[in-house]
């Protein structure tokens, strides 16, 4: 199975994504990130963008990618990625649901002036403030078709050992 995690950016995905697969050893984190990172190498001279999902290999190596990750290791994958294009959402889960790969995906969401606060205080990325913080509109806009189509979690006054607990009761349920 897969577990995707959407949401803001820094609103907690990665951690949720780690106290996830802390609690079974089972679980493998899928960083999606790095595919556009390797991707940048090739690409970004001849096809620039300014967000790596942009480009359609990104989405075809993610989908690829986590088919085998699933498959070689026979495990849950755990993917915190923010997708708010929903052509590129409905790609990625069309391809994972053409190779009869089990999807669960959560949209964390926060409170506004939560968000806010955890954007400002992330001390590993403090670059990343104003960059985060200027796309919290586009996640807004996403946000009713991502109600429709994954579950949505208010991580807001939870910690992340909390909110992992509340995706487990889902996932567990759907198995049996």
């Amino acid at each position: 199975m897969i577990i995707w995690l959407n949401g803001p950016f820094g609103g907690g995905k990665t951690a949720v994504a780690r106290s996830l697969c802390e609690r079974d050893e089972s679980r493998v984190l899928f960083d999606t990130e790095e595919v556009g990172q390797m991707l940048r190498h090739a690409l970004n001279a001849k096809r620039p963008v300014t967000d790596f999902q942009d480009w359609p290999a990104w989405r075809a190596l993610v989908v690829a990618t986590a088919i085998e990750l699933v498959a070689c290791l026979e495990c849950d994958l755990v993917i915190p990625q923010s997708v708010f294009t929903h052509a590129y959402w409905h790609e990625l889960t069309t391809g994972f649901a053409s190779a009869d790969v089990e999807m669960r995906a959560f949209t964390l969401t926060a409170q506004p002036e939560e968000l806010e606060k955890r954007i400002a205080r992330d001390a590993k990325e403090p670059s990343a403030v104003d960059w985060r913080l200027a796309r919290i509109p586009a996640f807004q806009d996403a946000l009713p078709w991502l109600a429709t189509e994954t579950t949505v979690i208010d991580t807001s006054g939870r910690t992340p050992a909390e909110i992992a607990a509340r995706i487990l009761e889902d996932v567990v349920a759907d198995r049996h």
